[in-house]
């Protein structure tokens, strides 16, 4: 970690059960049917040597996100929030300036009801609302199924300057150790878009039994494709608590970048500096 600047996690999520809509993984997974609070996610970053977060939408629900927001504008914890808007509402664009009077709005996650198995990607209006995003300068995390990458890019190629977050390095099969064909699709990824890419969703998808070593070829693979300056260290906590725990995370991934011959620097981008950039929060907080 820099002397100067704390890692900064730019991918937690925060939900109560009371909440109106119940994020849908409380449903399949017991393990994440509970509270999961700011002070919680507090204790476990001081612990790890993590400053601070930026709260990623879990629910399609505004509601969601105003309270995310109203927690953000009350916690120097939380540099931003990535809120939730409808990608085909015929007002986007008001959603999006209702969102910019909160002084920690930093981007939007669609995340469209059919994101693992319908045709989103194939809707004319998807394309017209990114580049709606796009003419607003909205920053937007993108989440599709590692089948889907290539009409993702596809359609992230079509809107040049979009200010695209490619999630969880893509949701690559890490469980099957084969990374030739993943390997190839973030490769055209970066070459052909502007993205930049969350190096997060990784131990979720390798199961139980993964060790740094079976996780350490993703990581080169996203190093190598879209280089440090676009790779951004998240948690997606507290999903990821199903195969590992938050600082055992953040301490494998840093050893891998050690690993891996990242000068300080490079670190930082990684570890900080590529999500304060992309989301243009900032940080540290003053004071």
């Amino acid at each position: 970690m820099s002397a100067a600047t704390p890692y900064l996690d730019p991918h937690v999520h925060l939900w109560t059960r009371d909440a109106a809509e119940p994020f849908w993984m409380c449903q399949k997974i017991d393990a994440l049917d509970r509270d999961f609070t700011l002070e919680a996610l507090g204790r476990l970053q001081d612990a790890a040597g993590v400053g601070g977060a930026i709260a990623v939408q879990a629910m399609t629900d505004v509601a969601e996100s105003e309270r995310l927001l109203d927690l953000a504008q009350a916690s120097p914890r939380l540099a931003g929030v990535v809120a939730w808007a409808d990608l085909l509402d015929p007002a986007l664009g008001e959603r999006v300036a209702a969102y910019r009077t909160r002084p920690k709005f930093a981007g939007i996650r669609p995340l469209p009801p059919d994101t693992f198995g319908g045709d989103w990607l194939g809707d004319a209006r998807s394309a017209a609302a990114l580049d709606t995003l796009r003419s607003l300068d909205c920053c937007v995390d993108l989440l599709a199924r590692v089948e889907d990458l290539p009409r993702l890019r596809a359609l992230v190629r079509r809107i040049p300057g979009l200010r695209a977050v490619l999630n969880h390095a893509g949701r690559p099969a890490v469980m099957t150790g084969d990374t030739a064909a993943w390997r190839r699709e973030m490769i055209a990824f970066a070459r052909e878009t502007g993205a930049v890419v969350k190096c997060s969703g990784l131990v979720e998808r390798a199961g139980v039994e993964w060790t740094a070593a079976s996780i350490t070829p993703w990581v080169a693979g996203l190093i190598e494709a879209f280089g440090p300056k676009r790779v951004m260290f998240a948690t997606n906590w507290p999903v990821m608590t199903i195969s590992a725990n938050y600082g055992l995370w953040v301490r494998t991934l840093a050893a891998i970048l050690d690993e891996l011959g990242l000068a300080a620097e490079e670190r930082d981008d990684v570890m900080w500096r590529t999500a304060a950039t992309t989301y243009r929060v900032a940080w540290p907080p003053a004071g």
